[in-house]
């Protein structure tokens, strides 16, 4: 059926009111005419007041200008204008000023590989003249006097009626001046978009402020048409660090740290370079933000390089708060700085091994500076010495200590690793509940490092980078700084840790399997082991987990055949086990070895029958890499701090309520009383407690790269500020 034969059938339940079309033939194509094509490049490259005055500038720049003026009206729709000292523009090139692609800057399209200018289309000038009415007056050095001339929709035109177009004798000092008044005159509903004027005046002090920050050579000035103080104002001569304590705040550029330069691909014949300055972790402008990204002089913006920066000052920042940034990279052989109109995104090669670079530089920089972070506390600690009391240079920096405006209480937060805890507000009533082992522990002090093994597989480097590349910045947070409060219920695996000014309920065996897997990952191939002694019988192990798991005889199975089956399955892989895994079977079928994910931490060894179990049923061990993947999954659940059973019979079954013995329930399963003796089992679940509080919930806070699908096992149950609101109202 043709086009033309086509119908539009009307809506269900009448057409009242609604016209219905038939669609046309199709149209003819016919070419945009010169006006019209040169009306919508301008308004692809002058967005705003804002664009005109970033291109105008650039050209000054290029012109070798050592002061720049720019003067505004009505946020740059009624006025714009910009005058530098520069080389100024010789009076043959008029003519050709706001022609479209006219410039002198670029011959043939291989220069754009060594590209050291701003501009290099030959568009700016003539987009702004296709929106506004320009005006400009230039002078050489070597001319006697200056030439003015103006300009609409690309071409000269005469200053009044009946005058000639030509560019006319005028006076004027070295340079150019250049006025565009009336932006967007010709674009109505363009110039009804914006905001407001002073809204538009502030993105101007934005551009200018970070031009002045990059170019401290250049004498800097911006203000509002009419007045005679500039908001911006800055000497020639100067340094980037001087101009941000001047155009920002000098307690900003007191904590800055600079970035020195830094070679981003060594490896490769052309190296990019980066250097800058960025803020510490005590910057008071760390809240605000601040971005200055300038590729080859030309200021941008770069997600990805923001998004990882960004993602480097969570470690130093707290939750909310943004780094002021300003850097710098060269390299014109690696950028392709024609892919946006307005020039603002820029592509370079080995863009990820660029942005890892560039974080490191920052990295190292902040390394060294940010080893401690002030926060605020009580100014006279109880106990201490009055400061009326202290004499000399003392009491003089505890008055004037005194005297700045304290915060309100529901907004201090302490972070004393002295702090009480749940447990401490207990009365101890046998000492033996500590157990020698604990106190050593103790005695030892903080957990060492963990180094990353070496790995020659493809596989776990892939395992390794997913990890890290699905972290979770607001469960990092939380995990990495947070403070140990208690445990809740143990059966239940319910743990309260505090972080900033809220309070968090915890699942610890969940964020514990994922915390073991990450461990596994990390050491893979180069695990210490523990020694078990005496060694138990491979069989006699699978076989204790066989008689406890149903499904075995539901499915219709043997409990001989599938223990002896998973027993081969185990001694025909132990040494490919051993290697990988430090999980040692000797060759006559006893378990001498297990893997030590954790030092201090050992785990709940009467879950290891099912954890072998585990190993021949549901890791895949034809595939290498959900071999590792599944296994070492296996092994975290083995070592996370969770009951024998999930399930709720097990929790009801041992419950610590008012009346049982507590050493009864929390017997092992399987165990007898008659077997264990209740002070040797209550030794045991103090041992597992310590180990949660002094191994466990501080190991958390490294090596394990938190994934948004934990968060919920992360439940705030209180908040300072809101408790306060509530006792405000009672």
């Amino acid at each position: 059926m043709a086009v033309e034969d086509m119908q539009v059938d009307p809506p269900a339940g009448g057409s009242e009111g609604i016209e219905v079309f038939e669609p046309a033939g199709p149209r003819p194509i016919k070419k945009l005419t010169k006006d019209v094509i040169n009306q919508i490049a301008a308004a692809e490259i002058i967005h705003r007041p804002a664009n005109a005055i970033k291109e105008l500038l650039e050209n000054s720049l290029d012109a070798g200008s050592t002061s720049i003026k720019i003067t505004v009206k009505d946020g740059g729709l009624k006025l714009l204008q910009i005058t530098d000292n520069g080389s100024g523009i010789n009076k043959t090139d008029l003519p050709l000023l706001c022609e479209r692609y006219a410039t002198s800057k670029l011959q043939k399209f291989e220069d754009l590989q060594q590209l050291g200018t701003y501009g290099f289309r030959g568009e700016a000038l003539a987009s702004i003249s296709y929106c506004s009415h320009v005006e400009v007056v230039t002078k050489t050095k070597h001319d006697g006097c200056g030439w003015k001339a103006h300009y609409q929709d690309g071409h000269l035109i005469p200053a009044k009626p009946g005058v000639p177009a030509d560019p006319r004798p005028t006076a004027a000092n070295d340079g150019t001046v250049i006025t565009a008044e009336d932006l967007f005159y010709n674009m109505p509903l363009r110039k009804r978009a914006f905001k407001s004027p002073s809204d538009e005046y502030n993105r101007i002090l934005d551009i200018v402020t970070k031009y002045a920050v990059h170019n401290p050579h250049v004498a800097w000035t911006c203000k509002k048409a009419g007045t005679s103080l500039p908001e911006v104002s800055t000497p020639a001569d100067s340094t980037a660090k001087a101009n941000i304590a001047n155009l920002y705040t000098p307690s900003l550029a007191n904590e800055l740290l600079e970035v020195p330069l830094a070679v981003l691909q060594p490896e490769h014949k052309l190296s990019a370079k980066c250097k800058g300055w960025v803020s510490n972790a005590n910057s008071n402008w760390a809240r605000k933000g601040g971005w200055l990204l300038f590729i080859n002089n030309r200021l941008v913006d770069s997600s990805k390089i923001r998004k990882a920066i960004d993602a480097l000052y969570t470690a130093y920042l707290p939750k909310g708060a943004s780094p002021w940034v300003y850097l710098r990279q060269i390299d014109p052989a690696k950028i392709d700085v024609n892919v946006h109109p307005t020039k603002s995104e820029v592509h370079f090669l080995n863009e990820d091994e660029m942005v890892d670079g560039i974080v490191s530089a920052v990295q190292t920089a902040l390394a060294g500076a940010n080893v401690s972070r002030s926060f605020t506390v009580q100014t006279l600690l109880p106990g201490a010495v009055e400061p009326s009391e202290r004499r000399g240079e003392a009491s003089a920096a505890a008055s004037a200590s005194s005297s700045h405006r304290k915060p309100a209480p529901n907004y201090k937060v302490r972070m004393d690793p002295t702090n009480r805890t749940l447990d401490s507000m207990v009365t101890v009533l046998d000492p033996s509940q500590l157990s020698t082992f604990a106190e050593s522990q103790v005695l030892e002090g903080k957990e060492k490092e963990i180094p990353e093994s070496e790995c020659a597989f493809t596989s776990i480097h892939e395992l390794r980078n997913a990890v890290r590349k699905g972290a979770n910045a607001e469960l990092m947070e939380i995990m990495q700084r947070h403070a140990f409060v208690g445990i809740v219920d143990r059966h239940m695996c319910l743990s309260l840790v505090q972080h900033s000014t809220k309070l968090y309920l915890v699942n610890h065996a969940s964020l514990a399997d994922e915390h073991f897997y990450h461990l596994g990952l990390r050491q893979f191939g180069a695990f210490n082991r523990l020694r078990l002694q005496p060694a138990p019988e491979l069989r006699e192990l699978l076989h204790l987990a066989a008689e406890d798991e149903p499904g075995i005889l539901e499915a219709g199975l043997e409990i001989d055949e599938v223990v002896e089956e998973i027993a081969t399955l185990l001694t025909d892989r132990k040494e490919m086990i051993d290697e990988y895994f430090s999980l040692s079977i000797s060759d006559n079928g006893k378990v001498e070895t297990l893997p030590v994910l954790l030092t201090g931490y050992t785990p709940n060894l009467d879950r290891l029958p099912h954890f072998l179990l585990c190993l021949g049923t549901r890791v895949n061990w034809e595939s290498e890499k959900e071999c590792f993947v599944s296994f070492l999954r296996e092994l975290a659940f083995f070592y996370s701090p969770r009951p024998l059973s999930d399930t709720p019979e097990d929790a009801a079954s041992n419950p610590n309520s008012p009346g049982e013995d507590p050493a009864a329930a929390s017997l092992p399963s399987g165990a007898s009383e008659e077997g264990i003796s209740a002070s040797t089992s209550l030794e045991e679940v103090n041992h597992q407690l310590w180990q949660l509080e002094h191994v466990l919930f501080p190991s958390f806070r490294k090596h394990t790269f938190w994934p948004r699908d934990r968060l919920v096992e992360v439940n705030q149950v209180a908040n300072l500020p809101d408790l306060f609101r509530i006792f405000e109202r009672c």
